[in-house]
């Protein structure tokens, strides 16, 4: 329908798009790993920063 691409994304998505849980993303926001705003009471998260925080994560090496 919209070609619009979100800005913000909510915790919960967050969460989903990073495969982790809503805490941890909670805990992300608070630390300035990824950046958050308000709207109300709401607390939304940017996608850039999303994006920027999973390309920043080293890449898995098998030990072996």
């Amino acid at each position: 329908m919209s070609d619009i691409t979100p800005i913000f994304v909510s915790v919960k998505e967050a969460a989903q798009m990073l495969g982790i849980t809503q805490w941890s993303v909670y805990k992300l926001c608070d630390e300035q790993a990824i950046r958050s705003q308000y709207h109300g009471k709401r607390r939304l998260v940017r996608l850039d920063s999303l994006r920027e925080y999973a390309d920043g994560l080293p890449e898995w090496r098998d030990p072996a």
